[in-house]
């Protein structure tokens, strides 16, 4: 079988695994995850709409960000009432107001399209990395659907999250300034930062290449500041319409270094010792520990030249803060490194050492899959 078949065959599962959630009365919701407990509080757009919804299930953010997108703008004093946070999830814009500008205003067909942007974002990234990596050989392809069937690439398209369209931006961010395109590199970083703010440390990562002498500072500049103000202008928009409440800022996502993962690792490892093999527990030390690898692996060869080795050390710092709240579910910690995850399979060693760390950075990979299923 001809190497290159396996990528069509990777993506063949992949659509399959879609087209599963598929149903001739609720569409694509069901990759929504809407929650039984949140139904009293949906949006009256969608009381007599064919919703998939989870019983008894708090459902999942997307929830929240396909309801943004009936109302991108804020101007509906009701989104207020259907939103967990609104400041700290309206903040996230981009993805949602895509949907609606897909949806022509329709409430059914923009949580169709709000479902199908993180379908449309695999393929494209998927297209994008395979380009970058070149070859037809299983390292090759290894690195690939590292990439492309990681926990925190699948778990975005499984639960319909912001994660994924962001990173695309970021890779799309790259490839521009590695053409020297650092005009267009900037518009991705700036509508990168309005899909998730965490997204603007990638513009940070971009712009200090302290291999280049002299620093060319005022491109950093340009580049930081085109990124930022966008985010910072509809920031203040956002809280001009709902506040900021304390506990709506994303910073509970946080705490100081290595605190939330070890105290997460200490409750998991007590838990598998009860005898408690939830995927929640025994994959999480596995994904701490792929994490830690891909985060070690980036340090020990350094190539601060290369835009993706700085993308992923400036996410293997923010690994450090994660807190308790995102370690809870071990696939939101992947999500927000995912960067890392990707220049970890792109910038891993070629070697007899290869297989042995793709392998241990890849620890919940097929896990990923399974909880597609």
């Amino acid at each position: 079988m001809p190497r290159s078949v396996v990528y069509w065959l990777a993506s063949l599962l992949f659509a399959g695994l879609v087209l599963a959630k598929f149903s001739p009365q609720t569409g694509l919701t069901s990759l929504i995850r809407f929650g039984g407990t949140w139904e009293d509080r949906r949006h009256s757009a969608l009381q007599n709409l064919p919703v998939a919804t989870v019983a008894e299930s708090n459902g999942y953010d997307g929830q929240f960000y396909a309801q943004l997108a009936l109302d991108p703008l804020l101007r509906d004093a009701e989104s207020a009432r259907v939103l967990d946070a609104p400041a700290y999830r309206a903040r996230r814009i981009l993805t949602p107001a895509t949907a609606t500008l897909v949806g022509f205003g329709n409430a059914w067909w923009t949580l169709q399209a709000y479902a199908l942007i993180n379908v449309f974002c695999w393929f494209t990234l998927g297209w994008l990395l395979h380009r970058h990596i070149g070859g037809t050989g299983w390292p090759a392809f290894a690195r690939w659907a590292g990439c492309m069937f990681s926990v925190g690439v699948l778990d975005s398209v499984r639960q319909s999250l912001v994660d994924l369209p962001a990173l695309l931006l970021l890779v799309l961010a790259i490839t521009a300034c590695s053409k020297s395109r650092y005009t267009r590199s900037s518009v991705w970083l700036a509508l990168g930062g309005l899909a998730k703010e965490t997204s603007l440390l990638g513009a940070i990562a971009l712009s200090c290449d302290l291999s280049l002498k002299p620093f060319p500072w005022k491109r950093a500049a340009f580049t930081l500041t085109a990124a930022a103000l966008p985010l910072a202008f509809w920031s203040l928009y956002v809280q001009q319409r709902f506040g900021n409440p304390t506990g709506s800022s994303g910073l509970g996502n946080f705490s100081w270094p290595l605190l939330g993962l070890l105290e997460q690792a200490r409750h998991s490892l007590r838990e598998v010792l009860a005898g408690n093999f939830d995927g929640r527990h025994s994959f999480s030390l596995l994904a701490m520990l792929g994490l830690i690898i891909q985060a070690w692996v980036l340090w020990r060869n350094r190539q601060p030249a290369s835009a993706w080795w700085r993308v992923g050390a400036i996410y293997s710092i923010l690994l450090l803060f994660l807190g308790v709240w995102v370690w809870s579910g071990y696939w939101a910690a992947c999500r927000a490194v995912l960067p890392m995850t990707i220049a970890f399979n792109l910038l891993l060693p070629a070697g007899r050492f290869f297989w042995p760390l793709w392998i241990s950075g890849n620890l919940t990979l097929l896990h990923a899959v399974w909880r597609f299923l």
